[in-house]
């Protein structure tokens, strides 16, 4: 039946155009469908692609109903606003109509996206319109206010900006450069001053912007009749083309001057010197210059006041500093010598019986010569001899311990003299012997070192700290390494462990007094801080490298 029918008219619409026959088959899709909706098959999946613009309420089942379904199951002409979703972010709007048509029921949608989208910007324009006007009626009834309170806005933000500077520093510089900025933007300035008083003169402390630097320092001085209102304490405000009488620079046209006198009490500290292009100057701003220039007088004395403290301070702390150097020496001089007098006695005490020994084994050794001349039992003569030769090396052994401990200590040698610090740490060494013997493997690196001009028995304290720390560091068993080498005019020793390291808690201040790792009673926390100021008393000095758990390694460098 259909099939005499010739639709082709229908490609020459620009409306997509669909038709279906009485049983609802496609029949034809003209050229504009297809280039819209391309070559469907399936009406029913096609529809699903649509929806009510405003729903319809007379279907049966509104989850399932979609423009294109009512338009092919309603039996009169159909018209209808759809959305057609083409993508997940592309939507068209269409209306979508349907009539009979020689028994067929034809589907005609018209693609009237760019006319809704227009009627709503329309309706947003007009609504947009009405809120500019009632804005814009807004804004007239309120401009008279706003300009009034704009400029009282300004200085009282300025005014807040100034005081929290000044409240939060005591820093004269950077409370001036701060005032100074404000100003020079409130005013829309040239160029800002501040000009302090000194000996009845003022000399510019100040400026912004920072390229008129140049003339900081420079003596400002001004007319008698300027002069008359600083001394009352009154802005003064003049046209001006030079910022002082005695200035180097013109200006090319007349600029207004503003001077505002820094005081406190009967006390002038300087002046605010304004300079700008502003043709006309509002009184009323008198306040706020004022106010700025109270604070700006109490900062001066609060800064004032701090420095003098400051000052006080420091010298405390250079008092305290040299106590605390002073309270070291004393401590090291009355350890020193407390040590020296025991070591002097206990030499004494030790010699007395020694000699006495060495006296009798001396006469023992001739008795057993003549114990061999008289035929007596040889064997026994032998065994004398032998306990004769014990006792000699051990009375060696004693003398040399106390000659050691006498040269350690060395009380009568405090002056500078020469020494081989390879020589001194063999000294050292040797006195801490019971510390290292069978448990720290001593490896010394010593260079081919000069004798230097040193405090020996100084030098001597220290290698003794550092070695006894080292070993108490080390708690089984260890090794102490120590380098000694001569390089561009330096003397440099280090002393190395594999111990126990120090807390990264206590590196910072283990060269202060009191400072020790050690359990009560065995370390009074002095021995390392007395070592820093023997090694500074000698110019040189002294830092260490540690980590906890891989030992120490301490490095002493002094110039010769």
């Amino acid at each position: 039946m259909y099939s005499v029918i010739d639709f082709s008219l229908y490609n020459n619409f620009e409306t997509a155009i669909l038709i279906l026959d009485s049983r609802k088959r496609i029949v034809f899709k003209n050229l504009s469908f297809l280039k819209n909706f391309g070559n469907i098959k399936n009406l029913e999946k096609f529809g699903n692609y649509f929806s009510f613009d405003i729903c319809m309420l007379d279907s049966d089942n509104l989850m399932e109903a979609n423009p294109v379904s009512f338009a092919v199951d309603s039996r009169e002409s159909f018209c209808a606003n759809a959305v057609y979703q083409k993508t997940k972010d592309q939507f068209f709007y269409y209306l979508i109509k349907s009539f009979f048509d020689n028994g067929c029921k034809i589907l005609v949608f018209k693609n009237i996206t760019t006319q809704i989208l227009y009627e709503e910007t329309e309706k947003r324009y007009a609504f947009m319109r009405q809120q500019y006007l009632t804005l814009a009626e807004e804004n007239k009834q309120f401009a008279a206010l706003q300009q009034k309170s704009q400029a009282q806005t300004v200085k009282l933000a300025l005014m807040h900006r100034i005081s929290g500077v000044i409240r939060e520093s005591i820093d004269l510089d950077r409370i001036l450069d701060s005032t100074l900025k404000e100003l020079f933007n409130l005013f829309g300035a040239v160029k800002v001053y501040y000009a302090e008083s000194r000996e009845k003169n003022f000399y510019i402390k100040d400026v912004y912007p920072d390229k008129y630097k140049d003339i900081v320092g420079e003596r400002a001085d001004f007319s008698a009749d300027t002069k008359k209102h600083i001394r009352a304490r009154e802005i003064k405000v003049s046209v001006c083309i030079k910022d002082y009488l005695n200035s180097k620079t013109s200006y090319p046209a007349q600029v207004n001057r503003i001077i505002v006198p820094v005081f406190r009490l009967q006390d002038i500290f300087g002046l605010l010197i304004i300079y700008t292009n502003q043709k006309f100057y509002d009184v009323s701003q008198n306040d706020v210059l004022q106010s700025i220039a109270t604070q700006l007088g109490s900062a001066i004395v609060q800064a004032s006041l701090f420095t003098q403290i400051k000052e006080k301070n420091n010298e405390l702390e250079n008092t305290l500093t040299k106590l605390k150097e002073t309270q070291l020496q004393l401590i090291n001089s009355e350890k020193m010598a407390s040590l020296g007098q025991l070591v002097a006695g206990v030499a004494h005490e030790i010699n007395t019986p020694l000699g006495s020994i060495n006296a009798n084994n001396d006469m023992l050794g001739k008795l057993i010569d003549r114990l061999c001349l008289d035929g007596t039992d040889l064997s026994a003569i032998e065994n004398i001899r032998n306990i004769n030769k014990i006792d000699r090396e051990a009375i060696k052994r004693i003398s040399g311990i106390v000659q050691s401990l006498k040269r350690f200590v060395r009380l009568d040698e405090s002056d500078l003299q020469l020494a081989d610090i390879n020589k001194e740490l063999d000294l050292t060494l040797e006195l801490i012997k019971h510390e290292t013997k069978n448990k720290i493997e001593i490896i010394k690196n010593y260079g081919n070192i000069p004798e230097i001009k040193c405090y020996p028995n100084m030098l001597n304290q220290v290698f003794m700290n550092i070695l006894v720390n080292a070993c108490q560091s080390i708690e089984k068993n260890g090794i102490i390494t120590i380098t000694t080498n001569y390089s561009d005019n330096i003397l440099t020793v280090k002393i190395k462990d594999n111990g126990c390291g120090i807390d990264d808690s206590i590196k910072d201040k283990i060269f202060f007094a009191g400072t020790t790792t050690k359990k009560i009673g065995i370390g009074t926390g002095l021995g390392l801080a007395i070592s820093q100021k023997i090694i500074e008393k000698h110019n040189g000095s002294i830092n260490f490298k540690s980590k906890k758990g891989n030992g120490t390694e301490f490095i002493i460098k002094i110039p010769y």
